[in-house]
């Protein structure tokens, strides 16, 4: 275990809550920097934070945000982001963040599904808020945070009326008092802090509930696991409406009095230079991001960083070469945003088990069963289905799903709709997803949901939604569609409808028409056939990239 590095008896689980641990480097080490900006250079020190967060608990509390109630946040990277989780954290308060390429019927169902009262956007992203608006009576304030991305055209300004408040983020807290912030109840570990939207699989996107204690378990187990300390430096470049950003990253970083550089979003020309720059020893890769700066050609000084553990999901077949390449070496943490943080591949596990999501982590139970959830032994893939040791570190199910909570949670097993395999030594291996889910670029996507906005288009009769493999170690979406008799529809106008009403990362871009889709006795569509047969030969569809669309996003 490395020296500072958190363990099982460094917090009682009781006592974790976001205000506490906070509170608790406030006081130990009120002058270290937690946070720096790299697009603006801002710096904030845990005293500072701390004192800002207090700020901003007391503007929202005045402005309306109610214990309990809930507070979308449709933002990008940014401190504003990390404060106003805090805040609304040390409020009791739960948030719910958004994915900032969501829009139209996308964004409605998220913000409308979660019953949030209040939504702070960024003044970059108002003009989506604005068009959908009109269809979410039960948001009742809205606050608008400028950080200087509106760009030369500014932001649409969105418009007060009777039933909807409208404010300035800095505006508001200026207003504030400064004096530290005191709720006449404190937050308690077993409160509700987060609705965490997943992929959807049988259904719409479901909103995971994790308590306080839920949502720091993502660092302190990771810590434990990883041997992270104090003296570490996470550079974040994922997006802050992502747990593995929030939680997992930033999370972890708070409960190790570490420090936390954040970036706006990933950019491979940038990526090496920011890491050398803020002298990063952690960060996390999700998707292609690994591929993406594999294949950038080599330089005599692609060691010269000062990165020690880079986590890697999946683990790349090239992972030992780029661990000599990049001096540093890659782990692997595996969880569910529908659950929490599982296993752990780490720095002393042997490499010849690189590509293993490793072991599970202490207090954590994993199996891997059969189709009638009994355990298979070593070396039979099966679904692997977790189990907390503890109350409070899972999550709470699925918000205003009890069906879909109770059936994840059959016979006592969370079932992660992953199949995996565990070898003679006990290391476990992802072997495929079991859910009707497209992993692309670290994003989750609901073949269900693209599938049910396609099927809006008046001319569509039917659709179905899949993942293709590409040499990436990625996938893209493809949907092969019916369109109804007498329909005139091509693929640009698709992907229009699409772009209007999803975020840009879910629009197909393998695009196939037909005249029938193939089915199964009882009518269920065989999607594994039509992946089949166009993985077989991709030229046989449409290519959104070959013919030279840029989506916006």
């Amino acid at each position: 275990m490395e020296p500072n590095a958190v363990t099982s008896d460094t917090y009682a689980l009781r006592e974790l809550t976001f205000p506490k641990v906070l509170a608790r480097f406030a006081q130990r080490s009120r002058d270290k920097v937690f946070l720096t900006e790299t697009a603006t250079g801002r710096t904030f020190t845990y005293g500072q934070l701390d004192a800002w967060t207090d700020r901003v608990a007391h503007a929202l509390q005045g402005f309306g945000v109610r214990r309990s109630g809930h507070t979308g946040l449709l933002m990008g990277n940014s401190a504003e982001h990390l404060a106003m989780f805090l805040a609304i954290a040390k409020i009791g308060a739960v948030s719910v963040p958004v994915n900032t390429a969501a829009r139209g019927e996308l964004l409605r169902y998220y913000l409308g599904q979660s019953d949030c009262e209040t939504v702070i956007v960024d003044a970059s992203l108002a003009s989506r808020l604005q068009e959908v608006l009109s269809e979410l009576p039960q948001v009742k304030r809205v606050i608008v945070v400028r950080t200087g991305d509106e760009g030369q055209g500014g932001a649409v300004e969105i418009e007060p009326t009777a039933a909807l408040e409208v404010e300035d983020f800095h505006a508001l807290v200026e207003r504030a008092t400064a004096t530290p912030y005191a709720p006449a109840i404190e937050p308690r570990f077993c409160d509700l802090v987060l609705i965490a939207y997943t992929s959807g699989t049988t259904g719409p996107s479901k909103g995971s509930m994790l308590s306080q204690a839920a949502a720091l378990t993502y660092g302190t187990s990771a810590a434990e696991a990883q041997g992270y300390r104090a003296s570490d430096i996470f550079y974040v470049c994922l997006p802050l409406f992502h747990n593995n950003a929030l939680l997992a990253a930033t999370g972890a970083a708070l409960v190790c009095g570490a420090s936390v550089v954040m970036s706006r979003r990933f950019s491979v020309s940038r990526f090496w230079d920011e890491i050398r720059e803020s002298k990063a020893t952690i960060t996390n890769f999700l998707g292609a991001m690994s591929s993406f700066l594999w294949s950038q050609p080599p330089s005599a000084g692609d060691a010269d960083n000062c990165l020690r553990l880079v986590s890697m999901a999946p683990t790349p077949k090239y992972a030992a070469e780029f661990e000599e390449r990049f001096g540093l070496r890659a782990m692997n943490n595996y969880g569910l945003s529908d659950y929490g943080m599982a296993t752990s591949f780490t720095q002393w596990d042997p490499r010849d088990k690189l590509g293993s999501i490793g072991r599970p982590r202490r207090g954590v139970q994993v199996q891997i069963v059969d189709e009638d959830d009994f355990e298979l032994p070593p070396g039979e893939p099966g679904e692997m289905v977790l189990r907390f040791d503890e109350p409070w570190r899972g999550t709470m199910g699925y918000y205003k799903m009890p069906e879909a909570t109770l059936a994840s949670r059959r016979n006592l097993w969370f079932h992660t709709g992953d199949r995996g395999m565990r070898d003679a030594d006990g290391y476990l291996y992802f072997v495929d997803r079991k859910k009707d889910c497209i992993r692309r670029r670290g994003e989750n996507i609901s073949a269900f949901e693209v599938e049910q906005i396609i099927a809006t288009h008046p001319g569509v009769a039917d659709a179905a939604v899949f993942p293709v493999a590409t040499a990436t170690n990625d996938e893209e979406v493809a949907a092969v569609i019916v369109t109804k008799p007498g329909a005139s529809l091509d693929e640009l106008q698709l992907v229009a409808h699409c772009q209007r009403n999803m975020a840009y990362f879910m629009v197909p871009r393998y695009i196939q028409f037909r005249d029938a889709l193939p089915t199964t006795m009882s009518q269920k569509v065989e999607k594994f056939k039509l992946r089949q047969e166009l993985e077989a030969g991709l030229s046989q569809a449409w290519d959104r990239e070959a013919a030279g669309v840029v989506l916006a996003r």
